[in-house]
């Protein structure tokens, strides 16, 4: 059984390190158990934790056995023996999730089961946002074509029948609910148009409450 050895970070060598002592299990022997349950096949389009950066190289001076010294490059590397060859990157891709599986921040082993349930909800919470968005669609006001000049203009906008009993506090409570919709960053149905609209509504009703 070959053994492979693939340079790597000292963060990701540190942190499957520390998982291997918390389990009771050398580095090799985590790694090499972390292949037999995922598979290499699985962890193919994971990203590769990446090789050594500079940061990562260290220098240590080693007795020679002539007496003399010499100064050599260090540089973090996981070893591991598997039946069949494997490349440097999967290697250190085994490793990142043998350090992160299991850990509240990490990843997480879910059966087909699960991911079946899971796609299932979010293709639920997908329908449902087009639904809404439908909805909003059908329900939102359609933008005037001239500037705002009457307050019946200014209420269609906003969403009101009339002016009358109108006061201050409801017309920037009734924006504040308006905005977020049609936010054209961040809006469900974003529309600069819109939300251009909605702001000169609201100054005019303001305005015209104040005079």
């Amino acid at each position: 059984m070959p053994t492979i050895t693939a340079p790597c970070q000292h963060a990701l060598y540190a942190a499957v390190d520390s998982a291997a002592a918390a389990r009771g299990m050398t580095v090799p022997a985590l790694i090499r158990s972390c292949l037999t349950l995922v598979g290499p096949e699985a962890l193919t389009h994971l990203p590769d934790p990446g090789s050594p950066e500079p940061v990562d190289v260290s220098h240590r001076t080693v007795t020679l056995k002539n007496g003399g010294t010499r100064r050599v490059r260090v540089v973090p590397k996981l070893r591991v023996r598997h039946a069949t060859p494997l490349d440097a990157a999967t290697v250190r891709k085994a490793a990142w999730v043998a350090a992160t599986i299991g850990n509240d921040d990490g990843a997480h082993l879910i059966t087909a089961g699960e991911l079946n349930a899971v796609e299932s909800e979010m293709s639920r919470c997908r329908l449902r946002l087009e639904q809404l968005t439908a909805a909003l669609e059908t329900l939102a006001f359609r933008p005037l074509r001239q500037p705002i000049r009457k307050p019946w203009q200014a209420t269609y906008v906003l969403g009101f029948t009339h002016e009358w009993g109108l006061d201050t506090q409801t017309v920037n409570s009734r924006f504040r609910t308006l905005a977020p919709i049609f936010h054209p960053d961040t809006g469900l149905l974003s529309s600069a148009e819109r939300m251009s609209q909605l702001l000169e509504a609201r100054n005019f009703l303001l305005q015209h409450l104040r005079s």
